[in-house]
Parts: C-alpha cells; sequence; structure tokens
C-alpha cells in the first residue's frame, strides 16, 4: 500500500466553500483536489490504483480517506471539489470514508502496523533514494503540508512522533507533483 497524508488546516470541516473559488474560499482545498486527481488519475502508470489510498486531514478535526473511485473517478478540479465538499457535508461516494480525528490520530493508527513506514515530505529530509528502508511490499505513508508547509501543530506532532523526513531534492514542488514522482519511484521499485 502507497499512501498519502495531506494535512489542510485551514479549509473548512463543513464544506462550506465556492465551486468558482477553491482556492479563496476553499482555503486551499484546490491543493487536495489536484493530489487526488494525480493519485487516482493521471499519476499512476502501472502501480495498481487499488494499493494507493489519500487520507486528508481537514482543519484537524476531520479525516477524509479516498480509495480508488474506479469508474466514478472525478475529472478537474471541480469534480474532485464537488465530492469533497459532498463527503463533508455527510454524503460520501462509496470510495471515501468520512470520521472525525486528527493527524494525531492517523498518526497513531499507521504506527500500529508493523510492516508500516511513515516518512513527512521536507525538502530538508534525506533524499529519497538514500533511504533503504523503503520497499514497495510494505505499507508506506507519506505526509504533505499545504502550500505554505506545516504549521507549528503539525510540526509539533511530527516532532513528537519523531517522523523521518524525506526529500525529492533541494527545489520546492506542487504536493500532486509529490505524489505523482513518489508513485513513479515506486513503480520503478517493483520493475
Amino acid at each position: 500500500m502507497l499512501r498519502f497524508v495531506q494535512i489542510l488546516p485551514q479549509v473548512f470541516p463543513k464544506g462550506d466553500f465556492l465551486l468558482k473559488d477553491l482556492p479563496g474560499s476553499g482555503k486551499r482545498i484546490d491543493v487536495l483536489c489536484r493530489d487526488l486527481a494525480a493519485c487516482f488519475d493521471w499519476g499512476p502508470t502501472s502501480w495498481s490504483k487499488s494499493h494507493l489510498e489519500m487520507i486528508a486531514v481537514i482543519g484537524n478535526v476531520k479525516i477524509l480517506t479516498f480509495r480508488d473511485p474506479q469508474d466514478q473517478t472525478p475529472r478537474g478540479e471541480v469534480g474532485w471539489a464537488s465530492m469533497i465538499r459532498d463527503s463533508l457535508r455527510e454524503q460520501p461516494p462509496s470510495f471515501v470514508d468520512v470520521s472525525d480525528g486528527t493527524l494525531e490520530d492517523v498518526i497513531k493508527r499507521l504506527n500500529q502496523s508493523g510492516d508500516s513506514n511513515l516518512w513527512v515530505l521536507d525538502e530538508e529530509g534525506v533524499n529519497l533514494s538514500d533511504i533503504k528502508a523503503i520497499h514497495p511490499v510494505t505499507q508506506n505513508s507519506f505526509i504533505l503540508g499545504n502550500h505554505r508547509g506545516f504549521d507549528s501543530e503539525a510540526e509539533g506532532i511530527i516532532s513528537q512522533y519523531n517522523i523521518q523526513r524525506i526529500s525529492l531534492g533541494g527545489k520546492s514542488y506542487l504536493s500532486s507533483h509529490c505524489l505523482a514522482a513518489i508513485i513513479s519511484e515506486f513503480e520503478r521499485m517493483v520493475r
């Protein structure tokens, strides 16, 4: 399983955003929309979408867990945003689970499994190619910040759990491109 955890502390957990203004009224919900498209639409070439999962921590009070939408894959940012809004309004499609919870709850759950690796994407971290513990047959989860990185609360939780920071290089990338790069790297590992 390859999993991504997107932290969105500013997004309103009730889904109160306009589809015509995702960055503004959605407090950057557009970041999650692009991440979902990268994860379940244009990112994977040979990696099975059934082995991908995207978790969004919304306002540090709501958790959305996305699995392979199969033939229900939304198209474009507005399609994904509409599905996110419905999910936050307690009308999720079958491939989305909605629960109350925090980033710390997600980290605790992911750390429970003995065959699970949890990483934080950080430009200052160790280069992904230098990490020997990454194996495509285990569960690997990557925590991503929003367009500003991590707020102080998220930084505190990440430090508390001593989660290793890894990097895709010294440049700053959109989180959707980070997802696609990681998926591509995992595809190379299993060839």
